[in-house]
């Protein structure tokens, strides 16, 4: 690998480690990867040795597990996971020919949804209003038993999101990627919070985003 691609590489791995730091210090808000806005995240967990995991990154290779459809003129991105020599699985929304130069962040591989039934994460372009927001994706993993999911929306409605069967090792999930309308947040309609359900309609899990409430 030439220094030039390194030296670019072990920048985009910095630039997520923030992320993940300021997950856990400020609990909502991470700004992560080359995403120009910010990505809001739960049960993110930041390593002890950051240097170990930079490099872990650096050499995992990232693994496509759903995409992001293009629409409203934005081209289709990719859900990419990491797995790392240090025990994590790492999750990220990036380009389709650049899967290292995305934004997301990471759990422990045996526990990547921290105990629950989904673990999201959203990343916007422009803000903080939703009004000046130019690009809303919502990406994560949710747990073999939930069977539909939905974005509620600020002004009450919902949006369904597809997942699609994800396999780590023995262990089975589900991936997703979703992105909002731009019509939708022009009017300042943002998602509000993530929400599963078993195959009986039941609610079995709930993560608010950080905005749009």
């Amino acid at each position: 690998m030439s220094r030039s691609v390194r030296e670019e590489e072990t920048n985009v791995a910095r630039r997520r480690r923030w992320g993940r730091r300021a997950a856990v210090v400020g609990a909502v808000l991470v700004v992560a990867g080359v995403v120009t806005g910010a990505v809001i995240a739960s049960r993110i967990e930041w390593s002890d040795n950051a240097a170990e995991l930079d490099a872990a990154l650096i050499e995992a290779e990232p693994i496509q597990l759903s995409s992001i459809p293009a629409a409203d003129g934005l081209p289709e991105r990719g859900v990419f996971a990491q797995v790392t020599s240090t025990g994590h699985l790492c999750l990220s929304d990036a380009p389709l020919r650049s899967p290292r130069m995305g934004g997301g962040g990471c759990n422990p591989a045996d526990d990547p949804l921290g105990g629950g039934s989904i673990s999201a994460s959203l990343a916007y372009d422009g803000g903080p209003a939703i009004q000046s927001v130019t690009d809303a994706r919502l990406i994560g993993l949710a747990s073999g038993d939930v069977a539909t999911m939905r974005v509620l929306m600020s002004d009450g409605t919902s949006r369904a999101i597809k997942l699609k069967r994800a396999k780590f090792g023995s262990d089975e999930y589900q991936a997703f990627g979703y992105r909002f309308k731009k019509s939708d947040l022009k009017k300042g309609i943002g998602p509000a919070a993530v929400v599963a359900f078993d195959e009986d309609g039941a609610e079995i899990g709930r993560q608010p985003t950080g905005i749009g409430s």
